[in-house]
């Protein structure tokens, strides 16, 4: 099957999204901090067409990036989508902001 991958899984539209794909017969690796959130959804989604990998992964950690994508490749194969959906957060970006803060998001 194709292979689809979704960050910001745990919940909200990411957890969505992931249903979506996977009632859909994708196999869809679900990046998130809070790995522990998308195996529950992984459980509920057995029987499905398709079939959900929780992976655990901070967007704003490049290593743990790198080590997500790679452990999909190993292990589902290469990616035909890409859903960047998670979200981060940065408040003070005025003035007094950090410039690296504007950068993350």
């Amino acid at each position: 099957g194709k292979v689809a991958i979704v960050t910001g899984a745990s919940s909200g539209i990411g957890a969505g999204i992931v249903k979506e794909l996977v009632a859909a017969g994708m196999i869809v690796a679900g990046l998130a901090r809070r790995v522990e959130r998308v195996q529950d959804l992984a459980k509920s989604l057995e029987g499905k067409k398709g079939k959900l990998h929780a992976v655990k992964c901070d967007v704003t950690s490049m290593d743990d990036v790198k080590k997500a994508f790679a452990w999909v490749e190993k292990n589902l194969g290469p990616p035909t989508a890409v859903v960047n959906n998670a979200g981060v957060a940065k408040h003070n970006l005025t003035s007094n902001g950090d410039v690296n803060d504007v950068k993350l998001m």
